[in-house]
């Protein structure tokens, strides 16, 4: 099969890989789309701790596909069925996985960092991992499960009351999903912040009200009037998106930290601060089963539409060209996918 194989940080390339095999409770899956995150560009440059992930590696963790053959012991999935698969390989006995916090499993192993994902044409993965995506339900727009089901239980944390106020950092395409959950909660307004003025209209596409090109305190006070809001999701992380987010949150309201930082990014603020402004932060790691399971149902419904954060499709052996579209972000940006059909 085709993969792009990560043999070592900056050193990938389109390779054939032989066939993955399906062992007991296991089964194996034809990838037909796969999204590229910007974890993904941190596996390439090897800028993730070798805690969560290990070379070499196909990488790819938004992924969806169809079911070829299924090993022994398996019961819940079928050939041709059609499947979002969760990451996490939880071991299911940990206090974490006990308690329903399968992100937090003790033994971390996850698809597409420290197992073969979805830039192969097949993934094997266990069965109990897999979520049968209904008919009406696009396989493209069904990756999107996977950073949504990050998104929705980090805001769900914050448990928004309606007419709030929002502020999201950062408007690649985990802050369009932001945007687009927080408005689930009816909130009277959703400010999106974005160092490229080439994502505002994607911002407002998703359902932010105002648009601000800038982290800077007092652009933001000219620009939408106001400083106090009661939920702010750091879609963006480092030290001067958290910093920015601790400044804008309403005294009593809620700080969502989703994006990553490197290891070494530290953030100052004044000790009292969390006292003074009685401010909750929830830092969000991953999702949990539930949450998948969540997401899923909002994108069944209707309630939860996803499907045009999709801004550019590319075939396997055009990844690199996917890569530099990140990187360079000349053009606005939603998610970008490679696809297989």
């Amino acid at each position: 099969m085709k993969a792009i194989l990560v043999s070592a940080p900056m050193k990938f390339d389109l390779v054939e890989c032989p066939h993955p095999k399906c062992g007991p409770g296991q089964v194996l899956i034809r990838t037909a789309f796969c999204g590229i995150c910007g974890t993904d560009l941190e596996i390439l440059r090897g800028s993730i701790s070798p805690r969560f992930t290990r070379y070499p590696l196909v990488p790819g963790h938004e992924w969806t596909g169809v079911v070829v053959e299924v090993g022994r012991e398996v019961e819940d999935c079928a050939v041709g069925d059609r499947v979002s698969v969760e990451g996490y390989l939880n071991c299911g006995a940990c206090y974490h996985c006990k308690a329903g916090e399968t992100n937090l499993c003790e033994s971390h192993e996850q698809i597409g960092f420290t197992h073969n994902g979805g830039f192969g044409e097949y993934v094997v993965a266990p069965a109990k991992s897999c979520h049968r995506i209904p008919e009406h339900i696009s396989l493209d727009e069904a990756l999107l499960v996977e950073p949504a089901s990050t998104v929705v239980r980090g805001i769900q944390r914050a448990s928004p009351k309606p007419g709030f106020t929002a502020a999201v950092i950062g408007c690649g395409p985990i802050g369009q999903i932001a945007i687009r959950v927080l408005n689930l909660y009816e909130p009277s307004a959703v400010l999106a912040m974005d160092l490229s003025e080439l994502q505002h209209s994607l911002a407002t596409r998703a359902g932010a009200t105002a648009f601000v090109s800038s982290l800077d305190i007092s652009d933001l006070l000219r620009k939408s009037g106001t400083e106090a809001r009661d939920v702010v999701v750091d879609c963006a992380g480092g030290s001067k998106a958290i910093g920015t987010a601790l400044r804008i949150v309403k005294r009593g309201g809620n700080v969502v930290a989703i994006g990553g930082a490197p290891e070494q990014d530290r953030v100052s603020f004044p000790a009292n601060l969390f006292v003074t402004k009685d401010v909750r932060i929830d830092g969000v790691f991953g999702y949990t089963t539930q949450s998948w399971i969540h997401t899923l149902d909002l994108l069944t419904s209707g309630k939860l539409r996803l499907a045009d954060l999709i801004t550019h499709r590319l075939p396997l052996d055009e990844f690199s060209r996917a890569i530099n579209l990140l990187q360079s972000r000349t053009e606005p940006l939603g998610k970008v996918i490679v696809t297989y059909e």
